[in-house]
């Protein structure tokens, strides 16, 4: 018996009630699969130090591009996933990890081990053709913990923003009148607008 057939036998019990009657317990789904939106995505998600899930969606009109790029290079339709690591945020990749994938338009999920912990990964979802990896879909660079305990001292980098913030945090924290900051949707007011194309 699942919960949802317990509860509908509680209402029922319940003085008045016929409430349990319209409870019909359905089984759960499994998978996401024939919840697509046609949208093109590709996320990374980080587990752990070495490991990272990308998940993904392929809209069918990326599908049509990838097997006529394919047909084009007379090549089998072959989608492949890539990981690419790097020490730091906007440097070229020192790491590249590559798998094939069985049916990318079918699957939307893969996990994959980092050779290391630490830096910052990204996901490349692309076709395997003769001349190389193609890609198609590309996730935001994410941060990786590292496999250590962080070090208590050593290089901060922050920006402008939050460097005053910890100015003004330890003026306060050392017990002298510092002024609020601007809320979130004063500083959004007084920024300037985006230019339009």
């Amino acid at each position: 018996m699942s919960s949802l057939e317990r509860l509908g036998e509680r209402l029922g019990e319940h003085p008045g009630g016929r409430l349990g009657a319209a409870i019909e317990p359905s089984p759960p789904r499994t998978s996401w699969r024939g919840r697509r939106f046609d949208e093109n995505r590709l996320h990374l998600f980080v587990r752990d130090p070495r490991r990272v899930f990308a998940a993904w969606e392929v809209s069918a009109g990326l599908a049509r591009r990838a097997a006529a790029m394919a047909a084009g290079a007379g090549a089998p339709l072959r989608y492949a996933l890539a990981f690419e690591r790097s020490d730091r945020e906007g440097e070229p990749a020192k790491d590249t990890i590559r798998a094939a994938l069985p049916d990318a338009l079918r699957d939307e999920g893969w996990y994959a081990d980092l050779p290391r912990g630490g830096g910052f990964c990204r996901a490349l979802l692309g076709l395997e053709l003769p001349a190389g990896f193609e890609p198609l879909l590309a996730s935001r660079w994410m941060p990786v913990p590292p496999e250590g305990p962080c070090r208590e001292s050593g290089e901060w980098p922050v920006d402008a923003v939050r460097l005053e913030w910890l100015v003004r945090e330890a003026e306060r924290l050392r017990g002298r009148a510092v002024p609020a900051l601007p809320s979130s949707a004063a500083r959004y007011l007084a920024s300037p607008p985006v230019p339009r194309a």
